[in-house]
């Protein structure tokens, strides 16, 4: 049998729904300008009818649910296309600093010390006695090798650089982690009754954003609420349990530094983390590989020139007959020139009457001792090294080389800003689009604000209604007649 005040029930329910729904419009517009914040609705439903004999009769409204409107496919393309878009910045950010390295064109690169260099040993032909032009051969070379030397060092501060940025990231990576823990404890906690907790869920969204910027994440939300996060295969976070990543660093040798796995209590290794994705890949991607490449290429260039210059200076006479010297040495033990190790030989800096300008005949064959007075001929021919094909596989000269070198490196400058601009147009389409779904739009607020508004003070006037009524037969009946 239906209830006398069965009605207030049903008004009142129409009341505490609306004013729910108020209260979330409320915190809608609250937020509307606030960082990961995904709107809320108010899911109502009938509440249960009740049996009469006149059938089922409705007794109000229930909220079922606040709902956070929300599509997670948008969510994964974000992650997605955020790894790509750390990985990209980074390289395109460690490119452009290799172009300062460079700093091509100018009066101190490389190249120009190299045409300078080139022309010292043409001015020496004309004049090979001369003090002033063997003094000007000497001080080129040092110049070049200092270049070298200079590059190969900041190639190497470079790395160490990159292997700072990367013990950064590492941090914040653990940092993150603890984060998602802490929020996982809270989800599960509030859910456990059943309902979502929209807020805390935002807030753990944006953080996985963060860190899919910075290293490759498979996300995986289970049954609880909490979700579980690997990097590589292994779990970083899982539910309220951490996994610690640590830097090891090399400050030998920077490309041996490394990422592993660590236990936070006994500090014993877990073996290394498989990184393939996000700015901590674009960092060892140019530390081990772009860095490493030009690094090579550089060195390269600096043992052929060492060698085609010996190669002829170890045939030519000083001016005191000296012979089989050569012009360039190396400062450590290695086997092979690098643009680290290249020096001039200090006996030629000690020694300008050394340099080898004279050719192979004497100029004065009748004299006693020899003398070689006159004679530019070996300076001449080292003086044409410059464009001689003594680059990959004889195929280049040292200069066409060097330019080959510069222009790969202004295509992959210009290759990783592209595809920053490209990731950077696909996230705005993605924001743009989670924005239609998922974000605050004040009209609709306030629209959805009057409508609540209008249903509240409804329900409102049923109570009256009701009120008016029970009154009548409360106070009423039977009145009549006394």
């Amino acid at each position: 049998m239906r209830s006398t005040f069965s009605g207030l029930y049903t008004g009142y329910s129409g009341l505490a729904a609306q004013q729910r729904a108020l209260d979330v419009t409320g915190h809608n517009v609250a937020n509307a300008n606030t960082q990961g914040y995904t709107r809320q609705d108010v899911i109502m439903q009938a509440a249960q009818a009740m049996k009469t004999v006149d059938g089922y009769v409705g007794t109000g409204v229930n909220i079922a649910e606040l709902r956070r409107v929300k599509d997670q496919f948008i969510d994964i393309q974000m992650r997605t296309e955020n790894k790509a878009l750390g990985e990209w910045e980074v390289k395109a950010d460690i490119l452009s600093k290799l172009e300062v390295i460079f700093n091509e064109p100018s009066e101190t690169s490389l190249r120009s010390v190299l045409d300078q260099f080139w022309e010292s040993w043409q001015t020496l032909s004309k004049n090979p006695e001369g003090v002033a032009a063997r003094t000007t051969v000497m001080q080129r070379g040092v110049s070049l090798t200092n270049t070298f030397n200079h590059l190969a060092a900041q190639f190497f501060d470079l790395q160490v650089d990159i292997n700072k940025s990367i013990e950064t990231k590492v941090s914040e990576i653990n940092s993150i982690a603890y984060q998602l823990r802490d929020i996982n404890a809270q989800i599960i906690k509030a859910e456990a009754a059943g309902h979502k907790a929209n807020d805390l869920r935002d807030r753990r969204e944006l953080l996985l954003e963060g860190l899919a910027k910075l290293v490759n994440i498979d996300v995986v939300e289970d049954e609880l609420g909490a979700v579980n996060v690997t990097i590589g295969g292994r779990f970083l976070v899982a539910r309220t349990n951490v996994s610690l990543m640590r830097f090891v660093d090399n400050t030998a040798d920077p490309m041996k530094a490394k990422i592993e796995w660590y236990d936070a209590y006994s500090h014993v290794s877990q073996g290394d983390v498989n990184i393939n994705g996000g700015e901590i890949k674009g960092y060892l991607d140019m530390r081990d590989q772009v860095i490493t490449n030009y690094h090579g290429k550089l060195s390269e260039l600096a043992q052929r020139i060492a060698e085609e210059v010996n190669a002829l200076h170890q045939v030519g006479y000083g001016l005191d007959g000296t012979t089989g010297l050569d012009f360039f040495v190396m400062d450590d033990a290695g086997p092979d020139f690098t643009a680290k190790n290249i020096r001039v030989n200090q006996a030629i800096i000690d020694n300008l009457n050394l340099i080898a300008a004279a050719g192979e005949k004497n100029p004065d064959p009748l004299a006693d001792p020899p003398v070689f007075q006159g004679d530019g001929s070996n300076a001449l021919l080292l003086a044409q090294l410059k464009n001689k094909l003594t680059m990959s596989v004889g195929t280049a000269s040292f200069d066409d080389f060097y330019r080959s070198t510069l222009s790969q490196l202004g295509i992959e400058g210009q290759e990783a800003s592209q595809m920053v601009d490209n990731r950077n147009s696909l996230i705005e389409q993605l924001v743009n689009r989670r924005a239609a779904v998922s974000g605050v739009s004040l009209d609709e607020e306030m629209t959805n604000m009057i409508r609540f508004q209008h249903a509240y003070s409804a329900s409102a006037r049923v109570i009256n209604i009701m009120d008016e009524m029970l009154d009548l037969i409360v106070n009423r009946l039977g009145l009549i007649g006394r």
